[in-house]
This record gives structure tokens, C-alpha cells and sequence, in this order.
């Protein structure tokens, strides 16, 4: 039904914000008339479209068809014909370098025998000679300098060939080298003319030029690519320019090249008379002739052919000639040129302050707030390095249901951590990539208190290479990742709780991690793709190299100044789908799964499985949202006093498995309605004789799992998403079997079952 035509016609022409306005310019839509259509025009697009895919012989013709007395349609009816194919393919060339440099791409052209013709792989084939000619050293080549002539006189069938317009300039027919490559780290509009006018220092072959001394010169060796006296290549140019970018530091970046006429002296200065004639770089013809281009059937620029150019036109450099074809002949190896590379850099303020706050609310009845202060340095030690110091304290308390346990807390926190543009070895790897590799040193400490039973203090080393190869995958390798848990300040109550629950003690037990680790991800999500995917792996060790090394203290445990450390070996997997279903419509879909193996200390000491900030844990908002957090599993075990008395839910095991399915939609504006399905559990590695069922059986472990379903209300407010997810269970593992699904039990009127089954999450950002 023509809505919005309805609500045009019932407005009249707005004189200001009335209701008139609404419904002529925001609700309603004009008709669309027959005049204002163009079938003559429409019908050529289409004819020069199947033209452009092989159907040289196609007619389009246009029919207006009448549908009563006030509508019409146009109907158009297309005759392609026969489709032409490629029947050969010839590379014009001579023995010119560049002419060499075409030829050799032959064997790898998108123009290919027996396929049918196209336009899309004539331009295909263009842009990828010119790729090949960029990184040769044809700085000032374009795609439009070549020509692929179409013969279409072979009876169904065309012959290509493929050559450089005679009209092509000298500069586009030389390949060049780098001179001078030219930074200026401290460049701004104000400062132009100081900032380039200061003492250069030379630096491995770069020259930096820092009057304000801003940087260290040793900064830029990693991330300029482009050196002197090699032939240029685009993608040095490209990857300089990313890695410049990707210091961190500056936040504008300017590259800049200059045909240099001397290569007997620098040239620092700005206008300096290396200077070219011409502003884009290119040198002016003493004839001042201007030539036509000469261009046939096939040729995407459309311009029609020009014979006005003359033969053997001589180059004025004397250095060369052109042929008859238009092909540049070099008489020495004299004909490559030098550029100069300039780079104008605008840095960021050096230092900056960070203030956080934030608001917490808990499906168990706490709510809290944190604030945490940071501050950075950028530019420490002048060498690009990112300095940051902060400290964050929180509060969190009880408002209602205080017969479920739990006590007030609080935490502190610190953590200085710097991070290196460079990976930071004695080897001196350095990736080509526009992506700077990084390395990250970090060194925090850590207080959780709850004031009526322990506190738990956590002291962290960490050492940390960050890196990318493309734009959709990155490296996080961590080979020295220390931690050592010291719990202090245990309480009567709290032993009351191990008293019932001794597998809380392992919750603050005392101990160091030892290990590394390594998380590699792949995500190609973009805003208009179809089809996307997320995928993450991670593998957590710890214990293995001290483990062979010291010897146990006792019959029991192996110690570091008197402590124990954790063993084992954890590996971590995810994976997600996103399907765009439509505009504001999308489907997403999870799987995560983890595996950990403790051994050695880990179990000989007060825990049976992986330490307690190891492990895994299911329910809450971002998991399986019908269940409350650390209150589900492991397996099908459940201690019921977690719902109604002081036990801490803590519940937390070796292994986890989880799958969610969610349909996502936009409904108007800022709000967004989704419906979830989730199911999953976690696992225990070895048998537990307090928590018959948490072991995981590979036969058995499917009768374990949880599901549970639900909707949710979404507020995307771009910079922060404020998410509702009301969830129920379907199936309850910890019930006896046969009584696990609890679709029949599902009462939504009766206020009992709403209270006990109806989880609501609140939570900040998408889930997944």
C-alpha cells in the first residue's frame, strides 16, 4: 500500500513546520510522473552495458504500457545477441625497460583466452600493470597511459592488444630512484617555515630534521621504507606512510615527492631550485606542445583518437628518443630519475589525563561504582614510546535480598605499562607491514577486599609482543607473563563458608603463575559486508619450564621462594558468525569452547584443577543469560545453598562449552530489539567428591548442558550501547534426568515462576 503517497496527497505545499511540512517533506513521497522518466536514456545505459560485457551487436528498446487511467509502467526489452570472446591477447611492446617490464607480466594477465569479453577486466588489467610498473619504480605511471585496442572483426570472437599510448610523457616512461628521503617531525601551519629550515641529522641514510628535538632520530629507522638510492616502490610509499601513522604520535601525515635535477647536493629546504616546472611534479616539454591521446574501442577513458602527435619525437633531455609508436627509447642508463622524499609529520600533544567512571549493577543484588585516573606520555624518552600510569579504587555494596550472603567490598588498583613502537629484541626484527609491531612491558597490583572475609592481593609482570600482517589478523604473543596471588586477612565468616564449600579455598589460594602466552584473532567484520566472521584462539601455559627445573619441596609440591606455582596448559577457542539479513536486520551466531589440563603442582596442592583466575565460568550477561553468573555447572552438579544462603557463587571449571544464537533488529531510532537462544556448561577435568556430576565424560557430557532463551532491548547510542536481556531457562542440567527440559513448565502469568526463572541483565555493550 503507497503509505507515504497517501500522507503526501493529504498535505498541501508547506509554507513553514506546520503539518504540512511533515507530511510533504518528512512523511509523505511525491509521485513519480511518466515525464520525469527517460526511457531513451535508460535504454542506452543498458544497451552500453551489455556493449561493455561482450554483447557488441545488443539493442535495447523501451515500451510504455498504460494501467488504467493514471498509471503506467515501462517495460524494456533487450536483444543481446551473441556474446563475443577473447580469441588473443598481444602485449605491444619494444626492448625498452618498461617495455621489458610489460611484456614480463604476460603470462599473468586477467585477460584471458576463451572467456568472454569485459570492460571490468580491461581495467582489471590496467590497474594491475600499473601496480607491477609502481613497485619498478614508475613513479609517475597511471593506468590511463595504457591502451587495450579491440579487434572484433574474427567472426564472434575479438583480438586484444595491449600497449602504452604513444602520448605517454617522458617522466611516466622512467623509473626513479630515491635521493634524499626528508622528515620533518615537527611540522605544523604555524611553524612551516622553522620547522623545515633546522640542522639535519643523518641517520642511517634518512635525514631528520627536528629544530625542536622532539624525537630521537632512531625512531623513524623502523617505519620508513624508503631509502636512498633504491628504485621506489608504491608499496615502501604505502607502508611508510601507515607505519608513520601508526606510531601513535602524530596525527597528521604528509608524504611528498620532488623530481630532483642535481643528485650532486641535498636538498632540505623548501623551494629549493631542484624545484620542478610543472606543480605536479612532472617536466614541461620545451616544445610547450599539448597532444592528443590516442584511444580505441576497449579504451575506459572514452576519448576519441588524436593523430595529431608527430613521429620520432625528440626528447629535449637528448637523452632518448620516441619510436613511431610512441615508446620511449633510452640512449644510456643515465635515463633513470631521483626523487626527494618528503614527509611532513604533525604531532599529538605529548601528554594527556584520563578520567573513568563507572556504574555497576549485579543480578546477585550488588551495585557499585570505580573511577580510575590515567595518565600518558606519548613521547617518552623522546622515542615514541606510550607511557601510561593509572590508578582506579571501587566501591561495591548490597541493596536488597541480603539473605543471599555476600559482603560489602572494595578494590584498588595500579599499573605502570609502557609500550615500544618495535619489537623490542636483540635481533632487530622488524615485519613489513604497514602495521608497527609492538612491544609492551607492564607491571601492575591488584586489591580485592571484601571487608568480612579476605582480602586478595594480585602482583603482575607481564612482557608482550603485539603485532598485525593484515588488516583482519593479529598476533599477541606474551612469553613472560607473571602473577603471584597472595590472599590476606581471612575472616571467621569466611572459614564458616569453606566449612560448607572447602573448593572456595582455591578461589584466594596462594600461589605464583608462571607461563606465557600466545592469542591469535581474525575479524573482517565491516559495517556493509554480508558475511562476516570473528575467530580467536589462545594458548595459556604456565609451569612448565620452572617445573623442570626445581625440585619438589617435599612429596608434594614444587616451590619459588617458598610458594608454589601454577601447572598447566589451557587452550581457548571462538568463533562467531554475522549474517545481514537486510537492512537493520542481523543474525549472529557463537561458539566458544576451552580446554584446560592441570598437572604437576596444580594437582597435588589445595586445588584439583586450573587456578581459580584460570578457570572458566559460565552465566551472567554476556554468557548464558538465563542462568546467574558462576552459578551454573560445573556439569551437572549444583549446590542449592547458593540461592539461598551466605555461599559466595563461584562456581568455575577446567573445560567450557557454549553456543548462542542471536537474531538482532532495528526497530526505530536509537532502539534495537534482539532474541537470544544460549546454551552450554563448564566442566571439571578430574572428579571431584564434593561435586558429584561436575566431572567431564565424554560420553555422557551432551545430557549436561544448559539452554535457555530470551529477548532483549538494546539502546545504541553510537559512542556507548545500554543492553536489557530478560532470559529463562529451557533446560535444567542439574535436574534429575528425564525432567531437564522445563518447557512445560513455563508459567509467565504466575508471579512464583517469573521470580525464580525470569533473569534480567543489564550490561553495557553488544554481548558478542
Amino acid at each position: 500500500m503507497p503509505i507515504k503517497l497517501w500522507l503526501y496527497n493529504l498535505g498541501k505545499e508547506p509554507k513553514g513546520k506546520g503539518l504540512n511540512y511533515l507530511l510533504r517533506k518528512k512523511w509523505g513521497e511525491p509521485p513519480v510522473l511518466l515525464s520525469q522518466a527517460k526511457p531513451e536514456y535508460t535504454s542506452d545505459v543498458l544497451e552500453q552495458y551489455l556493449v561493455d560485457n561482450g554483447y557488441f551487436q545488443a539493442v535495447v528498446t523501451s515500451e510504455v504500457k498504460n494501467k488504467g487511467s493514471k498509471k503506467a509502467s515501462l517495460q524494456y526489452n533487450a536483444e543481446p545477441h551473441h556474446r563475443y570472446t577473447i580469441k588473443k591477447v598481444t602485449f605491444i611492446t619494444d626492448s625498452s625497460n618498461i617495455g621489458k617490464s610489460i611484456a614480463a607480466t604476460a603470462g599473468e594477465s586477467s585477460l584471458i583466452v576463451g572467456k568472454s569479453y569485459s570492460l571490468d577486466s580491461i581495467k582489471a588489467e590496467r590497474n594491475r600493470i600499473h601496480a607491477i610498473l609502481k613497485e619498478k619504480g614508475y613513479y609517475y605511471f597511471t593506468p590511463d597511459y595504457l591502451i587495450v585496442q579491440a579487434d572484433s572483426t574474427e567472426n564472434g570472437k575479438v583480438d586484444l592488444y595491449v600497449k602504452v599510448k604513444n602520448t605517454t610523457p617522458i617522466t611516466a616512461l622512467r623509473p626513479y630512484k630515491l635521493h634524499d628521503v626528508i622528515l620533518y617531525p615537527d611540522y605544523s601551519l604555524e611553524n612551516d617555515s622553522t620547522a623545515t629550515t633546522g640542522t639535519p641529522v643523518n641517520y642511517k641514510g634518512i635525514y631528520v630534521i627536528d629544530s625542536a628535538k622532539r624525537f630521537k632520530p632512531f625512531v623513524f629507522d623502523k617505519s620508513v621504507f624508503l631509502r636512498p638510492d633504491s628504485v621506489y616502490r608504491l608499496s615502501s610509499h604505502d607502508i611508510t606512510l601507515q607505519r608513520l601513522i601508526n606510531l601513535g604520535v602524530f596525527k597528521f601525515v604528509k608524504g611528498q615527492f620532488r623530481v630532483v635535477r642535481d643528485t650532486s647536493r641535498h636538498n632540505f629546504e623548501m623551494g629549493n631550485p631542484n624545484a620542478p616546472a610543472n606543480p605536479d611534479g612532472t617536466i614541461r616539454d620545451s616544445s610547450n606542445r599539448t597532444y592528443g591521446n590516442q584511444v580505441a574501442y576497449g579504451d575506459t577513458t572514452g576519448r576519441r583518437r588524436n593523430d595529431s602527435t608527430s613521429s620520432n619525437r625528440r626528447d629535449t633531455t637528448g637523452r632518448g628518443f620516441y619510436n613511431t609508436y610512441g615508446n620511449y627509447y633510452a640512449t644510456s642508463s643515465s635515463d633513470t630519475g631521483y626523487l626527494d622524499a618528503r614527509f611532513y609529520l604533525t604531532p599529538y600533544q605529548r601528554r594527556s589525563l584520563q578520567t573513568e567512571l563507572r556504574g555497576t549493577s549485579k543480578s546477585n543484588g550488588f551495585v557499585g561504582s570505580q573511577i580510575s585516573v590515567t595518565a600518558k606520555n606519548r613521547n617518552w624518552l623522546h622515542a615514541a614510546n606510550l607511557l601510561e600510569i593509572g590508578i582506579s579504587g571501587g566501591l561495591e555494596w548490597q541493596t536488597g535480598n541480603k539473605s543471599s550472603g555476600g559482603s560489602n567490598s572494595y578494590s584498588l588498583g595500579a599499573e605502570v605499562a609502557v609500550t615500544i613502537p618495535r619489537f623490542w629484541t636483540p635481533f632487530g626484527l622488524n615485519l613489513r607491514t604497514p602495521y608497527v609491531p609492538r612491544t609492551r612491558i607492564s607491571a601492575s597490583y591488584d586489591l580485592y577486599s571484601r571487608s568480612d572475609l579476605y582480602n586478595l592481593n594480585a602482583y603482575t609482570v607481564q612482557l608482550q609482543y603485539l603485532w598485525q600482517r593484515t588488516p583482519y589478523l593479529s598476533h599477541s604473543f606474551a612469553p613472560v607473563a607473571i602473577t603471584y596471588v597472595l590472599p590476606t586477612k581471612t575472616t571467621p565468616a569466611y572459614d564458616s563458608i569453606l566449612a560448607n564449600d572447602p573448593s572456595q579455598r582455591a578461589a584466594i589460594s596462594k600461589q605464583f603463575i608462571l607461563g606465557g602466552n600466545y592469542t591469535i584473532t581474525y575479524n573482517n567484520q565491516a559495517p556493509n559486508r554480508v558475511h562476516s566472521f570473528y575467530a580467536s584462539a589462545n594458548l595459556d601455559v604456565s609451569g612448565n619450564i620452572a617445573g623442570l627445573i626445581i625440585p619438589k619441596s617435599g612429596d608434594t609440591t614444587k616451590n619459588i621462594f617458598k610458594n608454589p606455582f601454577a601447572q598447566y596448559e589451557r587452550l581457548t577457542l571462538e568463533g562467531r558468525y554475522y549474517w545481514q539479513l537486510g537492512k537493520g536486520k542481523q543474525w549472529i551466531n557463537r561458539l566458544y569452547m576451552g580446554y584446560g589440563i592441570p598437572y604437576g603442582n596444580s594437582i597435588t596442592g589445595i586445588s584439583n584443577s586450573l587456578p581459580f583466575v584460570k578457570q572458566y565460568f559460565t552465566g551472567g550477561s554476556s554468557s548464558i543469560r538465563a542462568f546467574r553468573a558462576r552459578t551454573l555447572g560445573p556439569g551437572s552438579y549444583h549446590n542449592p545453598q547458593v540461592d539461598s544462603s551466605s555461599l559466595l557463587a563461584n562456581e568455575a571449571g577446567d573445560i567450557k562449552l557454549e553456543f548462542n544464537s542471536e537474531v538482532r533488529l532495528h526497530i526505530a531510532s536509537v532502539f534495537n530489539f534482539a532474541a537470544f537462544v544460549d546454551a552450554g556448561n563448564i566442566w571439571l577435568q578430574r572428579e571431584e567428591p564434593l561435586k558429584p556430576g561436575a566431572q567431564f565424560k565424554l560420553k555422557t557430557f551432551y545430557k549436561d548442558i544448559a539452554v535457555g532463551a530470551g529477548v532483549g532491548l538494546r539502546i545504541d547510542a553510537s559512542i556507548v550501547v545500554v543492553r536489557f536481556d530478560l532470559a529463562f531457562p529451557l533446560r535444567v542440567p542439574y535436574n534429575p534426568e528425564g525432567e531437564r527440559w522445563v518447557l512445560d513448565d513455563i508459567k509467565i502469568g504466575d508471579p512464583d515462576w517469573r521470580k525464580k526463572n525470569l533473569i534480567l541483565n543489564i550490561a553495557i555493550g553488544y554481548p558478542f
